[in-house]
């Protein structure tokens, strides 16, 4: 492996750290394209990522916790509730190879862009919309209705400003979070942090430490069947902790400098980007043209690096402001 490679491995790496940390998502979504575009064999991409992500939430999730950003129990009951959820997303997927490989990666392809794009617009509608007031738009909220049902039992959240909120609403947030994990193949952490934040009215701060320690929980068992496969290359782990450790440091201190709109923002432009990335690669696959598809992981990364130097620099635009 060239020098220049490693480097841009611990590059990567070090993205996927500023992201983990502010979001708190995995960061697979970018490692495993990125390990394939490469020329790494799919079965030891996968097995990589899924081990970097491992360890880089074991991490992301104590230096949250010390911070007081996880709430466990709300991670803990989604954890379990994506389990079903996972198993029947992968269902889906069985079913869906009746109509063929080829036309199952478009659907999936396709869905998985569409949705991304879907919570990428909300978002930014919801962030620049002035025509409400937050009164009447909570109200209006599909999303706040739903968190106001009153079915027993009910859990106490310290982090969330609704103080309280039904179990089942937490369970069906894991199921949904698990569903679109296993049908789409991503982490989940892009369906779990929005619900955090509308349905259970999460900080910043705690959706990202939550998250964090949702996405360990479910990649522990992963990332072991991975490893005792033979499916994970450790040369390339420690490329990418090296990079990631450096940039969670970043991305953690970087949440306790940012407004909640602001938060929604830089997520919702990180959904956004990896959208039209998505789309790229999938005329890729309709007209055959080899170019989109390099373009689409290189899309993915100018992208993220974007939305990383904004995080990173997030802290000296707020003590500016102040």
């Amino acid at each position: 492996m060239s020098i220049l490679l490693e480097l841009l491995i611990i590059a990567v790496g070090f993205v996927v750290g500023i992201l983990s940390g502010f979001f708190g998502l995995g960061g697979g979504f970018i490692l495993t394209p990125l390990l394939i575009s490469l020329g790494l064999p799919a079965n030891i991409s996968i097995g990589t990522s899924i081990v970097g992500v491992f360890i880089s939430s074991l991490v992301n999730s104590l230096r949250h916790k010390f911070l007081g950003n996880v709430e466990v129990k709300t991670g803990s009951i989604t954890a379990i509730a994506s389990i079903p959820g996972a198993e029947c997303g992968a269902r889906l997927i069985e079913h869906l190879k009746i109509i063929g490989v080829y036309y199952m990666n478009l659907v999936v392809s396709l869905l998985y862009a569409l949705i991304l794009g879907f919570i990428s617009t909300y978002m930014i509608h919801e962030r620049l919309s002035s025509k409400l007031n937050d009164y009447k738009r909570k109200n209006l909220s599909p999303w706040y209705r739903l968190a106001e049902l009153k079915i027993p039992p009910f859990i106490v959240i310290s982090w969330s400003s609704r103080g309280k909120i039904s179990a089942w609403i937490i369970v069906l947030m894991g199921f949904v979070s698990g569903f679109f994990a296993g049908f789409l193949g991503a982490g989940g952490g892009f369906i779990l942090i929005p619900l955090l934040i509308y349905v259970a009215s999460f900080e910043p701060a705690a959706a990202s430490g939550t998250c964090a320690f949702w996405i360990l929980l479910n990649s522990l068992y992963a990332s072991l069947t991975h490893a005792l496969k033979g499916n994970v290359n450790f040369t390339l782990v420690l490329l990418i902790l090296t990079g990631s450790l450096i940039g969670m440091q970043i991305g953690i201190t970087a949440i306790k400098h940012v407004e909640k709109e602001n938060f929604k923002l830089l997520f919702s432009l990180c959904l956004g980007f990896i959208s039209i990335s998505v789309l790229v690669k999938l005329l890729s696959y309709l007209f055959n043209i080899p170019l989109l598809s390099l373009l689409s992981p290189t899309m993915t990364l100018v992208s993220v690096s974007i939305v990383s130097l904004l995080i990173a620099t997030s802290p000296l635009r707020s003590r500016k402001k102040r």
